[in-house]
C-alpha cells in the first residue's frame, strides 16, 4: 500500500472514529444541580438522580461502615464543581440504570468535562460498563496520567489490589483484586475464571463476544488485576468482567 493510500485510510478511520463519538454523546439537555450526593452521583432540581459514566469514586460510609478514604474529598469536590450550576447532561445508549438512575456525562457551563476532572485529580477510577463506553479511551489516558503522579487514591495503601486469596465474605464492593487464573469453567451464559477455590472473575457470552478477544482458555496461567464490584453468592466471591478495560495484566 503507497503511503498517500495509507495516509487516506487513517484520515477515513479517524473521521469515522470522531463521528462515532460525536454520535454516541449527541442526545443531551441542560438542567440544574441541586445535590450532590456522592463523588459520582448528583440529584437535579426535579430530585432525578444521575450517575456519572465512566467513573466510579470512592464510598460514603453504608451499613455502619467509615467513608472509604478521600471518598468525602471526592463528593466535596465534585459539590464545588455542578452544585447550583446548569450543567449538560450527555447520554450514551442506555439512559437508564436499574436503580432508575439517568446515565450521563455531566459538562460544566464553561465546557469541561466533570469525570475528566475528578479522575485527573485522583478522585475516582475509570470503569467501562458497557454499552456506555463511547469516551472509555479518554477517560482511560486522564486515568494513567493521575496514576502516573500517584494522585489521589492512587497513592492510598487501602486502594492497592487484594490477592484473591485474602479475599473474605466481607469484602464485597468496588474494589481491586489479583491473582493467577487457574481455571475457566463455560457455562450457557457465563464464563467463570477461577482466582482461588472461592473467587472467580465472570464474563457473560455475550460480553466475551462483543468486547473481549481471543479464547478463554487463553487466560489459564496469567496474573491479573481486575476491578469492579465484587459480589458474593452462596459462599464464593464474583467480580463481574463486562469489558477488558476493567484488566490490567501483570504478566
Amino acid at each position: 500500500m503507497t503511503a498517500r493510500k495509507q495516509a487516506l485510510y487513517r484520515s477515513a478511520f479517524l473521521f469515522w472514529a470522531l463521528f462515532t463519538a460525536v454520535a454516541t454523546l449527541a442526545a443531551t439537555e441542560t438542567t440544574e444541580v441541586r445535590y450532590v450526593l456522592d463523588g459520582d452521583t448528583v440529584i437535579l432540581q426535579n430530585n432525578q438522580h444521575v450517575r456519572l459514566i465512566g467513573i466510579n469514586a470512592p464510598e460514603l460510609r453504608r451499613d455502619g461502615a467509615p467513608d472509604q478514604p478521600l471518598a468525602a474529598r471526592a463528593r466535596d469536590r465534585l459539590a464545588q464543581l455542578v452544585r447550583g450550576q446548569r450543567v449538560t447532561l450527555a447520554f450514551e445508549r442506555e439512559r437508564q440504570d436499574h436503580y432508575g438512575r439517568l446515565l450521563a456525562h455531566v459538562y460544566l457551563p464553561d465546557g469541561r468535562d466533570v469525570e475528566e476532572i475528578l479522575l485527573r485529580e485522583g478522585l475516582a477510577w475509570a470503569v467501562a460498563i458497557p454499552p456506555n463506553v463511547g469516551k472509555l479511551p479518554a477517560l482511560i489516558n486522564i486515568e494513567n496520567e493521575a496514576r502516573g503522579a500517584g494522585r489521589g487514591v492512587w497513592g492510598e495503601p487501602a486502594y492497592a489490589p487484594t490477592p484473591a486469596e485474602r479475599l473474605t465474605a466481607q469484602s464485597t464492593g468496588f474494589r481491586f483484586i489479583e491473582g493467577t487464573i487457574l481455571r475457566y469453567q463455560s457455562h450457557r451464559k457465563l464464563i467463570y475464571f477461577d482466582l482461588s477455590p472461592r473467587v472467580a472473575l465472570v464474563v457473560t457470552h455475550e460480553d466475551w463476544k462483543n468486547y473481549h478477544r481471543g479464547k478463554p482458555r487463553d487466560w489459564v496461567g496469567r496474573h491479573i488485576v481486575a476491578r469492579g464490584w465484587l459480589t458474593e453468592s452462596k459462599g464464593r466471591l464474583h467480580l463481574r468482567v463486562p469489558h477488558p478495560a476493567m484488566l490490567t495484566w501483570r504478566d
